[in-house]
């Protein structure tokens, strides 16, 4: 039988923004060397127009990045307001001559989330500076006020542009739900208070780092894609550290492959395919 405090969990609200795809390739390289520097060159101007074609803001962003390690060559990342913009911009990469030397690598699906566990935290902390009492009619009231001014400044968040920082780190994550620890049998008050100190150390890196964090529950096989930007790579690595120490992550992540990319920029895109280092945009 359930106890009481797994019958008491609440399930916490999110608000939804651009949806996302990392696609991860590996270029055939034996293959593409293969063919005349004509017809590379050809192919890379091709692909570079394709990266290049500017969107309407209403309709989101793309980025191409180079990837460092054996895990892949080239990674994409697009940001689409539906689910079918995200198929139809895959599609529209598939019809690109450069397609046929691109082996797929990894691929991950989710969509750009807010949890109202930030929202909510804002908005008491915001109340409290007033002096309201919790409780009162007039926090109450003050509260459902403060909750509806959060939600209209997010739409920055939900609705950004790919950050132009230099470097980006992508992962998968989930929330154990195992024999000793299951985040999902916690009571609400107990996970926002774990998130609520999650947050103060991501905080302290705000100026150097832009996180990007997107809910896949039922859309891939984790439980979120994490995107953090930077130009200096190694922030990654303090940032997620100290993180590990916290309660949020020590008992209850799990993460899953790391991805470590440079942007590019599209124009140099043809002289990335000649093995030359990205130029950032």
């Amino acid at each position: 039988m359930a106890s009481e405090e797994q019958a008491n969990s609440e399930v916490p609200q999110t608000l939804e923004g651009w949806y996302v795809l990392h696609e991860v390739y590996r270029l055939n390289w034996p293959a593409w060397r293969a063919l005349s520097a004509e017809r590379r060159a050809a192919l890379g101007r091709e692909a570079s127009d394709w990266s290049a074609s500017p969107l309407e803001p209403q309709r989101g962003d793309s980025a191409v990045y180079s990837v460092i390690s054996q895990k892949g060559d080239l990674m994409w990342i697009h940001y689409r307001p539906t689910p079918d913009d995200i198929n139809a911009v895959e599609l529209s990469l598939r019809q690109l001559g450069i397609y046929e030397f691109l082996e797929p690598a990894y691929s991950y699906f989710s969509v750009i989330e807010v949890s109202l566990y930030e929202v909510m935290a804002i908005a008491m902390k915001r109340l409290a500076d007033r002096g309201l009492k919790p409780g009162t009619s007039e926090h109450e009231a003050a509260k459902a006020e403060e909750m509806e001014k959060q939600k209209a400044h997010l739409s920055e968040r939900l609705y950004r542009k790919i950050p132009t920082q230099r470097y980006v780190c992508f992962y998968p994550m989930n929330k154990r739900r195992g024999e000793q620890v299951n985040w999902y049998a916690l009571p609400l008050a107990e996970r926002r208070a774990m998130m609520r100190s999650h947050g103060t150390i991501g905080h302290k890196y705000h100026e150097i780092v832009t996180q990007v964090i997107a809910g896949s529950t039922g859309l891939d096989d984790w439980e979120w894609g994490v995107s953090l930007h930077s130009d200096d790579a190694v922030t990654f690595k303090k940032l997620i550290y100290e993180m590990r120490f916290d309660p949020a992550s020590s008992l209850y992540a799990e993460f899953g492959p790391f991805y470590l990319g440079i942007r590019t920029a599209a124009a140099s895109f043809e002289a990335l395919l000649q093995g030359h280092l990205p130029t950032p945009p």
